[in-house]
């Protein structure tokens, strides 16, 4: 079990628990650090006022940005919750997800797959993306499974496909930044260019990316290895987290199945010092 879970998602965006939950299974685990890191949300954040015996809990977010057609997700942490221009960003892309989805919702009517805003509250309730509408397709009968309801119709390419508006990396960076955060690059192993992440690491860094997640479910142990000493080469700080969704789902990422260790835990925040 790891020191260290940074990469975790509740029912804020696409997660199935509660923010409570989690902490209780960290807490049950002994996980000691946790940073609950909801797409595009700090709608879970109000849990980093509570105080909880035996856990540390870190403000985080998981922001979807674009790089020269490239999808990056920048993860922060340690920022002002309170932040207004932090609050104003996350509200606008929290619209614009809503307006994908209708638009999501209007393809797949001309497929005769009739869905509705409403239809998908049962798994929401702050941010909105495709994995509520695979979910609600299977609910109502449509699929059989998330993932053919997924693949069929919500991915580059398909009928109900809409792309949605992401921050630059630029912005991204900076608004998390001016929070009183740092900015991580989350999983660079799901990067499809594998052969860029160098140079997208160095051109990053250079607007104020402070670390790399090494640690993922997604990375081998090549890839790990590589990442690991990326940022010994740049003098990078290095995350990790289990990038757990569900109990269910997930039985390869749960709650403190990946992160990092108590010394790794530490040079985090001593960089931050």
């Amino acid at each position: 079990m790891k020191y260290a879970d940074l990469h975790i998602h509740s029912n804020y965006s696409d997660g199935s628990m509660t923010p409570e939950d989690i902490i209780e299974t960290a807490l049950e685990i002994g996980v000691k650090n946790i940073s609950i890191t909801d797409h595009d949300s700090i709608s879970s954040q109000y849990i980093v006022d509570k105080e909880y015996c035996g856990i540390n809990i870190i403000p985080g977010i998981e922001l979807s940005t674009e790089y020269d057609d490239i999808e990056l997700h920048i993860l922060g942490y340690f920022f002002d919750v309170d932040n207004s221009e932090l609050r104003q960003t996350v509200e606008r892309l929290n619209k614009a997800r809503i307006d994908r989805v209708e638009r999501i919702l209007f393809n797949l009517r001309k497929d005769n797959i009739n869905l509705s805003l409403d239809d998908l509250k049962d798994d929401f309730k702050s941010t909105v993306g495709r994995s509520h509408v695979a979910k609600a397709m299977v609910r109502k009968g449509y699929f059989k499974n998330y993932k053919s309801a997924f693949t069929s119709y919500l991915v580059k390419g398909k009928p109900a496909y809409v792309k949605g508006e992401k921050l630059t990396y630029k912005e991204a960076i900076q608004v998390i930044n001016n929070a009183g955060g740092i900015s991580i690059l989350a999983h660079p192993g799901q990067i499809y260019k594998t052969l860029a992440v160098e140079k997208i690491v160095k051109d990053l860094k250079f607007y104020g990316l402070k670390g790399v997640e090494v640690y993922h479910p997604s990375h081998s142990t090549q890839q790990t290895n590589s990442f690991h000493n990326l940022c010994k080469k740049h003098r990078l700080i290095i995350t990790g987290g289990s990038d757990f969704h569900d109990k269910e789902a997930s039985k390869d990422n749960l709650i403190g199945s990946y992160g990092i260790n108590e010394d790794l835990f530490n040079k985090l925040i001593n960089s931050i010092k």
